[in-house]
């Protein structure tokens, strides 16, 4: 059983978060005071409001944090926190009931969790929140490879072929693109048309500067 001193220290840190939603320290502090203290409750409620302040952003930290704690949850609470992981606690229907969670007001329900049904499998938000989380950290080649990758593997994945072309359209490599354009030759590629459009712009750019 949790001492008093170490349920205040979490009552004060719970505090903290609602007062200050963004400090990633705070939150980081209270999981792991929950953690040491051994209240489920609390641990769960702090995992869960950090998901749901980062959403679909900071998915290595996420996974981190899930990957570490995920064993010391109930059954309902892991797979809620899957979900969220992989889907974005935003785009969930419901979630188990939680009463340490300053974060979740609206979104407390049935422990069966109501995914919406056009949104991007579990695998697609893996890769693109990775690569998000390269662009946010300044590493532009590192989520370009990544989800070149993961085109060559899924080229008809519309999710995949949308943010490579956008991350292309603001670095205009053209190189890069010549690479992986020819390497998609022949193959179902989606948004098709967009991708031979950029190479039209690309090629013309390249053009007017030699």
């Amino acid at each position: 059983m949790p001492t008093d001193l170490a349920v205040q220290a979490t009552q004060h840190l719970s505090h903290r978060v609602s007062r200050s939603p963004q400090d990633l320290m705070v939150h980081l502090h209270r999981i792991i005071a929950s953690h040491y203290s051994r209240q489920i409750e609390s641990l769960y409620g702090a995992l869960l409001d950090l998901f749901i302040i980062l959403d679909k952003k900071g998915f290595l930290l996420r996974q981190r944090l899930f990957n570490k704690f995920a064993s010391s949850l109930s059954a309902h609470q892991s797979i809620a926190l899957k979900q969220a992981l992989m889907l974005g606690a935003g785009k969930l229907e419901s979630l188990p009931h939680c009463d340490s969670s300053r974060f979740s007001n609206g979104m407390v329900g049935s422990a069966c969790l109501v995914i919406k049904t056009d949104e991007p499998s579990q695998h697609q938000f893996s890769v693109l929140d990775e690569a998000r989380d390269l662009i946010d950290s300044g590493l532009i080649d590192d989520a370009r490879m990544i989800l070149e990758q993961a085109i060559i593997q899924q080229p008809d994945d519309e999710h995949t072929s949308r943010e490579l072309l956008e991350l292309y359209r603001y670095t205009k490599d053209s190189s890069a693109f010549a690479a992986i354009y020819a390497q998609l030759n022949g193959l179902p590629l989606s948004l098709l048309d967009e991708w031979d459009a950029l190479a039209d712009i690309l090629l013309e750019e390249k053009c007017a500067e030699a």
